[in-house]
């Protein structure tokens, strides 16, 4: 009797345990939280770039952002100069390695991802991003060098997958992170370009259009304070893995539109609209095609206000950067 009891009981725990498997992975699925990015990476083993030994040997910090990967090569950091452009990206997923294409930089000697006081030749995945995938990041600094628009380009990656921005304004966990982060790098760099690429969590979060706004001038005064003056390239970004029921002109959309002001805040790329389902291997994250219209794209931002910046009069922005909202 005690044996059939102690079946019953073992039994009984495991179908408990397994409803609750299932209610996790519903509840997760619907919101794009961990372990559902994960295994939508690993779904396909096409996709997963890495083996077990270099994920093994990697080393993540507290945010769970790629702070060590024993394949990089550490290279001499370039010393600044009024042509070379800084790069601070921010934001979730698809700024966070979570690309079907790895790339590593055509110009090993003059683009290089930042870290901790250290330089590395840029390639995938940049540290600094969660996830160990491919990102769009690396071909864009290629095209500000091979465009002339920078001769060499640093790369500073804070990005986390599936962050929403509560986590970014004052008092959230990442916007704390980034004030000893940034500190840092101002010993030795001058930020010249900031892009902020996050907005499908909130959607799935339903926030609203006056929170999204209010939460990222909260981490814009974290970054004042901080004395960064670069220009941030505003994404729209909110398409989600689960596309039921998403409209274009959404909440977070028409916050994010609202906070570009052509002055500190610009428009870097819309990649709800550049970047169609067909280029998202997963239905949110983008494949190759859709990594290297994003890169483009935010070249062509970069470059633009650049050229304003460089003009004297501070001449007004061609009709074509205002027809990409």
């Amino acid at each position: 009797m005690n044996g059939m009891r102690s079946r019953l009981h073992i039994l009984a725990m495991a179908v408990l345990a397994l409803c609750a498997a299932y209610l996790w992975g519903a509840f997760s699925h619907s919101r794009n939280l961990w372990p559902i990015e994960i295994l939508r990476q690993v779904k396909d083993s096409s996709l997963v770039h890495a083996t077990d030994q270099t994920i093994a040997l990697s080393q993540y910090d507290s945010l769970g952002r790629l702070v060590f990967d024993p394949y990089k090569r550490q290279v001499e950091c370039p010393v600044q100069s009024k042509e070379t452009g800084v790069l601070l990206i921010m934001g979730q997923s698809n700024a966070a390695n979570s690309g079907q294409k790895r790339f590593t930089t055509r110009y090993p000697d003059r683009v290089v991802n930042y870290l901790d006081g250290r330089c590395y030749v840029a390639s995938s995945p940049l540290l600094g991003g969660t996830n160990h995938l491919g990102e769009y990041i690396t071909p864009l600094a290629d095209q500000l060098v091979s465009t002339g628009i920078y001769d060499s380009v640093v790369l500073i990656v804070v990005a986390v997958g599936g962050s929403p921005i509560s986590r970014w304004q004052h008092d959230g966990d990442i916007n704390e992170a980034l004030i000893p982060l940034i500190k840092s790098v101002h010993t030795k760099y001058r930020i010249t370009d900031a892009i902020w690429h996050q907005g499908a969590s909130d959607v799935s979060q339903k926030t609203t259009t006056k929170v999204y706004v209010a939460s990222f001038r909260s981490l814009i005064s974290t970054l004042t304070a901080l004395r960064v003056t670069a220009p941030i390239f505003m994404t729209i970004e909110t398409r989600g893995c689960q596309d039921v029921g998403w409209a274009e002109d959404n909440p977070v959309a028409i916050g994010q539109r609202q906070l570009i002001d052509n002055e500190k805040i610009f428009f870097g790329a819309n990649t709800d609209r550049i970047v169609e389902l067909k280029d998202r291997y997963d239905t949110c994250h983008f494949n190759e095609a859709g990594q290297l219209r994003t890169a483009e794209a935010f070249a062509e931002s970069i470059s633009t206000v650049k050229n304003r910046v460089a003009s004297k009069h501070g001449a007004q922005l061609p009709s074509k950067y205002d027809e990409r909202l």
